[in-house]
């Protein structure tokens, strides 16, 4: 008799975990986004192009079509994001040039909070290194897919 109430205090158990698990597994778990991008033009709009991706879901030939306002030594704009196969996501930028700060470079923080197609649930939190004087920008940061 005890090894049917352990059989099904095992079986109750595996059981109530499985239907647990794709609760569990709703959230994607943290990775990690390493990106260069180039922006050959910033002035009163700006779109910028992904040269390299060592990490994360934004393949190289991603846009990033900022709407502005930009200005320095401070903007902070609006970004939709678009990938080669048309995927988006949406977020928001900040960035500051402050020489006496951080030399000749810029810096700030991007936060996206969703997108379509693949990046349907894309949230991030990036951080920005610009280079004015190579047109390139660097961001940097963690990624995840939830709700």
């Amino acid at each position: 008799m005890r090894s049917i109430k352990r059989l099904l205090i095992v079986t109750g158990t595996i059981a109530a975990l499985t239907a647990l698990a794709p609760v569990a597994s709703a959230g994607s778990p943290l990775g990690d986004i390493h990106l260069q991008k180039i922006c050959p033009t910033f002035e009163t709009t700006a779109t910028c192009m992904v040269i390299i991706a060592d990490a994360g879901p934004l393949p190289v030939g991603t846009v990033a079509a900022y709407s502005g306002p930009l200005f320095a030594p401070v903007f902070s704009t609006a970004v939709v994001l678009t990938t080669p196969n048309g995927d988006s996501a949406t977020g928001h930028c900040t960035l500051i040039w402050r020489p006496e700060l951080s030399g000749a470079d810029g810096f700030g923080t991007c936060v996206f909070v969703s997108g379509t197609g693949a990046l349907a649930g894309f949230h991030a939190n990036l951080t920005i290194t610009d280079h004015p004087d190579t047109l390139v920008t660097n961001w940097d940061g963690t990624y995840w897919f939830g709700n």
